[in-house]
């Protein structure tokens, strides 16, 4: 395997996108992704070299020696209900997401994973705990890589469409990725529509939104409310954007966030309005229309 560079692309598809819409004729597609982390946090107590205090009201001691029960708790809360709220309320939209499945998150509940493919969504890895990579040699990368794809696949009976790092992309990431048949790449957050990859790979990049996302609910938006009126402003200037052509809006989701009972109506307001305008679909279909349209 060889690392490739990553030459820096600051123009993109300029002031003229490519004009084409997504299927249905609409203008805006979206693309709701669930992380899949529950269970696979990282904890200092058990082991591990960080505690995960990430989208929690909870605080952990600065030096702890033992488990924190508690913290652990509000991630539980995800496996234990958030999901099945924010399967239900898909389900009721007829709405299919991607998924960014931890390996130990499907582990330690398995009907996640059961849940997941039977209302269609898509299977993608997201490590096989949730922790960071960039730090990894080549070697250990790829490792990581492979192993946790297997275990997905061993987990739901499905092939990981992509794989997503907590903490980015390095050199090699992208040719493991296709050695291991996957589809794209979101490690990048740079457009609002999919794109060749700059370092010659033939591995699609559709990025990926960190505004867009519940986890800043406990911080940049206070209330339901001022996620799905950032939501929802988002998706109308892509709607009615002066210029031509697609869009794509990614939204992330964290069922042990957006699963509270506080929270999910953001959720639930947002796909009503969006399923009236937009094409709502997985991330591998999303770019597989662009593939179709950037082609024809």
């Amino acid at each position: 395997m060889t690392a490739h560079p990553l030459p820096r692309d600051m123009h993109g598809y300029g002031e003229h996108p490519p004009v084409f819409t997504w299927p249905g004729g609409s203008r805006v597609a979206v693309s709701l992704v669930i992380n899949v982390e529950e269970g696979a946090e990282r904890s200092i107590a058990r082991g591990d070299s960080a505690d995960d205090l990430g989208g929690h009201w909870l605080r952990h001691a600065s030096h702890p020696i033992q488990r924190n029960l508690d913290l652990e708790s509000a991630f539980e809360y995800g496996a234990r209900a958030g999901i099945w709220r924010v399967l239900r309320t898909l389900r009721r939209h007829g709405a299919t997401a991607t998924a960014f499945c931890c390996v130990a998150a499907l582990e330690a509940n398995p009907q996640i994973a059961r849940a997941l493919v039977r209302d269609g969504h898509e299977i993608a890895d997201h490590g096989r705990q949730w922790d960071v990579h960039t730090h990894l040699s080549p070697v250990e990368e790829r490792e990581r890589i492979l192993s946790s794809a297997d275990a997905i696949t061993a987990l739901t009976g499905e092939r990981a469409t992509t794989w997503y790092s907590r903490d980015g992309l390095t050199l090699q990431s992208r040719a493991i990725m296709l050695d291991a048949d996957m589809l794209y790449d979101s490690n990048s957050f740079n457009d609002d529509l999919p794109h060749a990859a700059t370092d010659g790979l033939s591995l699609p990049v559709l990025p990926y939104a960190g505004d867009t996302n519940d986890s800043a609910l406990l911080s940049q938006y206070p209330t339901a409310q001022a996620f799905r009126s950032y939501l929802s402003g988002a998706l109308a200037e892509l709607q009615e954007d002066d210029r031509a052509g697609a869009s794509v809006l990614s939204v992330g989701l964290h069922p042990r966030i957006i699963g509270r009972p506080a929270y999910i109506r953001a959720l639930d307001d947002f796909l009503t309005e969006a399923g009236a305008i937009a094409w709502i679909a997985p991330r591998a279909q999303i770019v597989d229309a662009w593939q179709a349209a950037v082609a024809a």
